[in-house]
């Protein structure tokens, strides 16, 4: 993917921008820019906005309905965002002056968001990297175990990658065990009652052993496995399932990737509001010229619009912080 950073106009309006939005007290990574075609960001947003993943079949299926959708003008993707230190933002090279401001004022209130809100507050400030090491591991294991072999288990995995526990970072839910100081005591198995001579005969040790085993193996059917609920089925079979160490390894790496994505769905309509208003405000404001007043209302008008049936996450994120 061949990409460029801004020109010195759309640079110098960059900062300008950021003094802006620092003056209103935003705090944020530093931004760094990135100028992309259409295509090109198509490639990104099916990767998850980011630009090295894993080759697997649904990033290509993502990009086939993003690259048909913005052809047949059904969407128009203006930027992409990544939660990361640095923040990295994607713009579209085509878009018009007016356009690439509007953006970039948006970004930076996503940039503000995504370092200051405490559901983000856990997540891998150095995610780009880490998506990177990633996909060198699976590559590395569809190398050694096969395509076929390695695309179906992370099949398996991506089916599960939503049963998590979205609080998980924040909280603990089970206290840890204590290491116990002796064996657990041995069940105790009901005997005939007998004087000592007669005891062997009545009581003789094979049974009791006999009885001790079968009593043990009943305890241990009505034991709890695991002792408490687990919210994190990704984690419970990390720690149960019988995985060899490369699936074991890719399935760590699935459920990392979805506690890194999960806050920006827990988010997405504050997440948006939040970034729209910063937009709205730093345009009308400050960076917005008399001769780009139309072209701005209609790109802010088709941002906020809403269809019926259709939640639009800015419009209701932005009424949110009216």
């Amino acid at each position: 993917m061949q990409r460029s950073r801004l020109s010195p106009e759309l640079a110098a309006w960059a900062e300008r921008i950021r003094g802006w939005a620092e003056g209103y007290g935003l705090d944020f990574y530093e931004v760094v820019f990135e100028l992309v075609s259409h295509d090109e960001l198509n490639q990104v947003a099916a990767y998850g906005g980011f630009p090295t993943r894993y080759p697997h079949w649904r990033f290509g299926m993502s990009y086939e309905r993003l690259s048909k959708g913005y052809t047949w003008g059904l969407h128009k993707i203006y930027e992409l965002v990544i939660n990361n230190d640095p923040t990295i933002a994607y713009l579209l090279r085509s878009n018009a002056l007016v356009e690439q401001k509007m953006v970039m004022a948006h970004v930076f209130g996503h940039a503000d968001f995504f370092k200051n809100n405490a559901w983000f507050r856990h997540t891998n400030r150095k995610m780009l990297d880490e998506m990177a090491n990633h996909a060198t591991r699976v590559r590395r294991y569809i190398e050694q175990y096969g395509l076929e072999t390695v695309e179906r288990f992370l099949d398996d995995c991506l089916a599960l990658e939503n049963l998590i526990d979205l609080h998980r970072p924040f909280i603990r839910r089970t206290a840890p065990r204590p290491e116990p100081d002796r064996e657990p005591e041995r069940p105790v198995v009901p005997k005939l009652r007998a004087k000592r001579y007669m005891d062997p005969y009545l009581n003789p040790p094979e049974y009791v052993e006999a009885e001790r085993r079968r009593i043990e193996a009943e305890l241990e059917k009505r034991r709890k496995h695991p002792a408490e609920p687990e919210r994190d089925v990704l984690l419970f079979l990390l720690e149960n399932a019988p995985l060899e160490r490369w699936q074991r390894d890719v399935l760590d790496m699935v459920r990392e990737e979805a506690y890194y994505f999960a806050p920006q769905g827990q988010t997405k309509i504050l997440n948006e509001g939040w970034a729209s208003y910063w937009h709205s405000t730093i345009m009308t404001r400050h960076a917005l010229e008399d001769s780009e007043l139309i072209d701005y209302a209609a790109n802010h008008a088709g941002t906020m619009g809403s269809q019926p049936g259709a939640l639009n996450p800015y419009k209701v994120g932005l009424e949110l912080l009216r």
